[in-house]
């Protein structure tokens, strides 16, 4: 037992070593310049640490932290190839998923899109993230239909949280990709807040600060949003 249990962890840290290699590979494929070999190999790693047995190969932390590199190198690339209006379809492709895509990709992926204007399918997509979490304990939202498990309270499952400023980010970014995409109304943008189940000071603040979003328009971007866009 104790041999099979040593076995599997020299093949969890094997497999490990060869998937990080590969990012350090399409990471150094995107410094060159070699935008088209940077979006095949992180296409490749992504196809890999998203599929169905690599959450039993590979630890949640050390999973989590290799579909964020990977996913950044992807959505530069696509940037710098002129590619902007595919990021997130590409993202909810290969993750499955819009809740499945790491928090920070998915920021950097949806500020790229709306600062260049490529909104064609954006605003759909933010629609359905943002209707797909609700509220727990104040300090994160999980994924509706979730189960709330030790783990979750304790917001050390990655793939399954997400922390209610990032949800606010999200938010705001959906109210100037609706405004750049010509609506005038914030209505549909609160409905979705609302079924997060936010406390009502939470919700509160959240629509004042779309509302404040709204009156800023003319800087279509919040400052904090520019760290996204590489």
């Amino acid at each position: 037992m104790a041999e099979q249990s040593s076995l599997a962890r020299e093949g969890k840290a094997e497999m490990g070593s060869s998937i990080w290699e590969q990012i350090e590979l399409s990471e150094s494929y995107l410094v060159c310049c070699m935008f088209e070999e940077a979006v095949s190999l992180a296409t490749s790693v992504l196809g890999s640490v998203c599929g169905r047995d690599s959450s039993v190969l590979i630890e949640e932390t050390e999973l989590v932290d290799m579909m964020e590199s990977a996913g950044m190198v992807l959505v530069q690339s696509l940037k710098e190839l002129g590619r902007t209006s595919e990021i997130v379809n590409e993202l909810k492709v290969l993750f499955g998923s819009a809740t499945a895509i790491p928090i920070q990709v998915l920021l950097t992926g949806v500020c790229i899109q709306v600062s260049d204007g490529s909104l064609s399918g954006l605003t759909e997509f933010l629609d359905e993230f943002l209707g797909k979490w609700k509220h727990v304990n104040g300090q994160f939202c999980i994924c509706a239909g979730e189960e709330v498990n030790e783990s979750l309270l304790r917001g050390s499952d990655e793939l399954s949280i997400l922390e209610m400023e990032k949800y606010y980010e999200i938010a705001e970014i959906y109210t100037v990709a609706l405004l750049k995409a010509g609506s005038k109304n914030v209505d549909h943008v609160i409905e979705c807040i609302k079924k997060a189940e936010l406390p009502d000071e939470k919700e509160k603040e959240l629509i004042e600060r779309l509302h404040s979003c709204v009156l800023l328009m003319p800087l279509i971007c919040p400052k904090r949003w520019r760290s996204h866009i590489l």
